[in-house]
């Protein structure tokens, strides 16, 4: 919709409901803190005045306390507050914008490039992310010391909370930031020893080696790290997504953005962040129209430059697919947009380095391979109605009847042309939980997944069988992100096998959506068998849910539809505790729980044969 449909609906909305010029103003007035949009001007003031340059904010669309967890964040050089800020404690609502900002700031200007992903689990990028914010709060405190002061007000760890690794990354950010601050634990104590080591604070490989350290020395003390709920609660610290390469955060473009001429651009409006960050082309009254429009119904607003980048990431237009909702016992319509994207090819050395690894397990499914082969056409013998007479059933029956024995009447045979008619659909779960090591093995869970992909793509283009490999992972219902690694009509080549070595692990698991994606392509084959093979390694989940059963409820909804359109699901689970949901999802005799997922590449080819035997 344009911005001239959206003037004329807008004028009809104000001209119906009586809205005028200050509705924006009464709406905020209802808010519980302090509104962003009462405190833009003098954040970018305050920036500005700190780091002698523009700074670009823009609203979250988002309640810090309303949505447990939410923090601030940066993307494509714009720094993103929540929509409103309670006061915390004594410290007012405005003073936790201001820190919140400076923080992100000092991101901007400090944080020069980003981390690799590549062999780190989730609780090693937890406590480097950790460091690095004491890293650029440090340097930021050299410039201005004042700085130091406001942050220390918005930590409120203390020795006592030890309940969790949350507990632990809460006290030592405040034990990096103040040192009037006692803690006797050794961990804590060993991270402010190292952290006051370092001379030169200027490169973030100083983060990544300390972060390293801490996140190795703290498993002695056998907390488990819960990737939602062990986040550190500091209201104005922000969530790190531009720190790591996956992200796509480009360093160079955010500092210098505010040195260019720039053009504001909303990509959401609330309904409490209704007047700011309205695009530049849209001046004036229309303008004002615009976003009171958007604030009452809740719907993006898109003036060009975030779509047009996304669409060149893009492969294909979007798609949206429906979503049940097992508490009110409905589907959501077109609830969920999937959103295709280009695969990353990788280097084919890593292929070929699986390949010779696994030499010996080839020659083992070649014999089990040749046993499935079509054979051509088959006799089919003892058959009482058939094609043509069996000679030697009836030599024996005839012989039966002169000894008096009574003779078998099934002396007919058929001659059947025996083809194998399947599709085969590889769906992975390409989340970010992949990119953790396998207990006790020095490779990822991606790592052997890929591994396991190349064993039994290899295992199917030799039976003949047309076959796809797809891979998703989520970021809440609005970006499914969905790869086509190798499709039905495509040959299995070195591009294909480029993809595979390609393959990151990114984001969370939307599965719901992902299988009726599959399903999609898979309803588009003629064959009369069709076969989807789901490998994940943990349940399904996304950043926008919280109630962990709404997302199996919805995965099962999904492997029903499949079953509908003739399609067997069948998944085969790298989680350890899979069996207490994944049968629920996709029924008792259609899963498999691989307890040693180091034998991930040796089962996967020998399920394929005995599904499909």
């Amino acid at each position: 919709m344009d911005v001239h449909s959206l003037n004329r609906i807008a004028q009809f909305l104000i001209k119906r409901f009586s809205l005028d010029k200050k509705a924006p103003g009464v709406l905020r007035k209802e808010r519980k803190g302090t509104s962003f949009t009462d405190v833009q001007r003098r954040v970018n003031l305050y920036l500005r005045a700190l780091w002698a340059r523009e700074f670009t904010t823009a609203t979250s669309g988002r309640d810090y306390q309303n949505r447990e967890g939410f923090m601030p964040f940066v993307v494509n050089g714009v720094i993103c507050l929540p929509d409103a800020y309670e006061d915390f404690g004594e410290v007012p609502g405005s003073l936790v914008y201001r820190a919140a900002a400076a923080h992100v700031a000092a991101h901007i200007v400090f944080s020069k490039g980003a981390f690799s992903q590549e062999s780190l689990d989730n609780w090693q990028i937890a406590v480097i992310s950790l460091i690095e914010d004491a890293r650029v709060e440090a340097l930021a405190i050299r410039e201005f010391p004042g700085l130091k002061r406001i942050w220390a007000k918005l930590h409120a760890a203390i020795p006592v909370q030890s309940a969790s690794a949350g507990d632990y990354l809460n006290r030592l950010s405040r034990a990096l930031l103040d040192e009037g601050y006692p803690d006797e634990d050794p961990w804590v104590m060993q991270g402010r020893a190292l952290f006051s080591a370092v001379e030169d604070l200027e490169s973030n490989l100083v983060s990544r080696e300390i972060g390293l350290t801490l996140a190795h020395a703290f498993r002695e003390k056998h907390i488990t790290f819960r990737l939602h709920e062990d986040q550190p609660n500091i209201p104005y610290r922000d969530d790190n997504r531009h720190l790591w390469a996956s992200r796509k955060f480009d360093f160079g473009k955010a500092i210098n953005l505010g040195r260019d001429t720039r053009k504001k651009m909303l990509k959401y409006a609330s309904m409490f962040g209704m007047t700011n960050a309205v695009a530049d082309g849209a001046e004036g009254e229309a303008a004002k129209k615009s976003s009171v429009l958007a604030a009452i119904f809740n719907f993006k607003l898109d003036f060009g430059n975030i779509s047009e980048q996304e669409s060149r990431e893009s492969i294909s237009a979007p798609f949206h697919y429906a979503e049940w909702d097992y508490r009110a016992q409905i589907e959501r319509p077109s609830w969920v947009l999937v959103l295709e994207k280009r695969v990353r090819e990788g280097d084919l050395m890593i292929i070929e380095d699986i390949i010779a690894r696994n030499r010996h397990l080839i020659s083992r499914m070649k014999i089990l391979l040749d046993a499935i082969q079509p054979e051509g056409v088959q006799r089919i013998r003892k058959l009482e109605e058939g094609d043509e007479i069996d000679i030697n059933a009836a030599i024996r029956a005839q012989i039966d009847i002169k000894l008096g024995i009574p003779p078998d009447t099934r002396i007919m045979m058929s001659s059947v042309r025996k083809t194998r008619d399947i599709s085969v659909m590889v769906l992975l779960d390409l989340s970010k939980s992949t990119n953790g090591r396998v207990q006790g093995q020095e490779h990822t869970v991606l790592q052997l997944t890929r591994e396991a992909c190349v064993l039994l793509a290899d295992a199917i283009a030799k039976v003949g069988d047309p076959f796809a490999i797809h891979g998703f992972c989520s970021d809440s219902r609005h970006h499914v992100e969905y790869f086509r690694i190798k499709d039905f009509d495509q040959p299995y080549n070195d591009l294909s096998r480029a993809r595979l070595a390609g393959m990151t692990g990114q984001l969370s698991t939307r599965m719901g959506a992902a299988i009726r994606h599959a399903t999609h392509y898979l309803d588009r084959q003629k064959s009369s068998k069709k076969l989807m093979m789901v490998i994940t390694d943990g349940e399904p989940a996304d950043i926008d849910v919280r109630d962990s059963q709404y997302l199996r409820h919805d995965a099962k909804k999904a492997v029903e539809e499949a079953r509908r359109s003739g399609i067997h699901t069948y998944c085969m689970s790298l989680d350890a505790s899979a069996d207490q949901y994944v049968s629920r999802i996709f029924g008792m005799r259609n899963y498999m729980v691989v307890d040693h997922v180091s034998r991930l590449p040796e089962k996967l080819p020998l399920l394929y044969a005995g599904l499909t035997r």
